[in-house]
């Protein structure tokens, strides 16, 4: 470890990921059971409604302390778009938060899908989102395939003039390595934005999950990252987490301090030791138990068929030390009323990382030390309202 501080350069809004359902077209081997599957039934409109009030309450609490007024609403799954109520909720949705809160902050909405989708919701998700994020999954058949290119171009050249933007993350099975490879050329020939994705980079991802990649496949991951990241120092990091892929459970001691991984959002980051610092958006170092860590103020993950809410999707991280939902999604207005005495109160607590590992969320401004994370966060919120600051 080369840093005890991060602090957050790019990327500053405030990130809510809303599981819309486990329902799912796909049937990806290396995606868990608790994320898909194809008989859970469809949320209804009603009830993804109930929820809408108090996300936007939770989202003005926070942004009335931080700095930066912007958030984003993404939307999972499973597959969000299997839903028939999916449509009619988005444009809900919208139109609440342009009644309410569009003159307080900004708000972009955002679809993390499959792309196995046809012409028509297609020009649906253009006109009720800002921006797809499409993951590309190469064990479906080859018509799927080529529907899931057809709706990539579709958003990428239809998109532009109303301002609707497209990323890909392309999974990058084992086995299929050449065509994601060629999937990422046809990419880069239309200029589309896409990310190579490893598929099992968690350290806490189940082995049978994590693709182990040939050497060849690993080079052209590294020579991948070499050329994104400003940091060249980061080359041999950037080897280690690719060729631990795969070597989650009977090597797991291997992953240690030196393990890192680029920022999934790739925001920018600024990674403090002493009075050095450097930019970068891949971190080195993943073990930051112990931490304090600002999650909480910049995510929030719903998860609609669970009932739950959680501070981060993965992390799970909680004010008092241990990982879980913050409360049912059904109990909202407990949530926000919680919320309100401890802001009011100038009582918020900061979260000391109960998790091994940090993943995504690493980015959120954090310090081994106090003192140096109350400066840290303070470029970002009104520390006052935090409890620790007024001891």
């Amino acid at each position: 470890m080369s840093f005890d501080t991060i602090d957050l350069l790019t990327g500053h809004v405030f990130q809510v990921t809303w599981d819309t359902g486990r329902r799912c077209n796909y049937d990806c081997s290396y995606c868990p059971v608790h994320r898909h599957d194809n008989f859970s039934p469809h949320a209804t409109l009603d009830s993804l409604k109930d929820n809408v009030d108090f996300l936007y309450e939770y989202i003005d609490l926070h942004l009335q302390y931080r700095q930066s007024k912007i958030a984003n609403i993404g939307f999972t799954g499973g597959e969000p778009t299997v839903n028939p109520n999916f449509i009619p909720f988005a444009q809900y949705i919208r139109s609440e938060y342009d009644t309410k809160y569009k003159d307080k902050w900004e708000c972009g909405f955002a679809l993390t899908t499959n792309g196995a989708m046809g012409e028509k919701m297609g020009q649906a998700v253009m006109e009720n989102f800002d921006h797809a994020t499409v993951s590309y999954h190469s064990e479906s058949d080859k018509k799927l395939k080529n529907q899931v290119k057809d709706r990539i171009l579709q958003f990428h050249y239809k998109g532009e003039p109303n301002n609707f933007t497209v990323s890909v993350n392309v999974m990058f099975h084992a086995e299929y390595f050449d065509e994601c490879k060629e999937l990422c050329e046809f990419l880069e020939s239309h200029e589309v934005d896409y990310v190579p994705r490893v598929i099992g980079e968690e350290p806490d991802s189940r082995p049978s999950f994590a693709h182990k990649y040939n050497e060849e496949q690993l080079a052209w991951f590294k020579d991948y990252w070499r050329v994104k990241n400003e940091n060249k120092n980061d080359e041999k990091e950037i080897s280690k987490v690719l060729s631990a892929a795969g070597e989650k459970k009977n090597e797991k001691k291997k992953l240690g301090n030196s393990i890192g991984r680029p920022c999934c959002g790739s925001r920018d980051m600024l990674l403090h030791s002493g009075t050095n610092s450097r930019k970068s958006n891949f971190v080195n170092f993943r073990e930051f138990k112990g931490w304090n860590c600002s999650v909480n103020w910049f995510f929030l993950h719903l998860e609609q068929q669970t009932d739950s809410v959680f501070h981060h999707q993965t992390c799970q991280a909680r004010f008092d030390g241990t990982r879980g939902r913050i409360g049912k999604l059904s109990e909202g207005k407990k949530i926000i009323a919680e919320l309100k005495q401890k802001m009011e109160t100038n009582s918020m607590p900061t979260i000391i990382c109960p998790k091994q590992t940090c993943g995504c969320g690493l980015c959120a401004p954090k310090s081994m030390h106090k003192d140096r994370y109350l400066q840290v966060v303070g470029n970002h919120l009104k520390t006052e309202v935090l409890y620790d600051n007024n001891r």
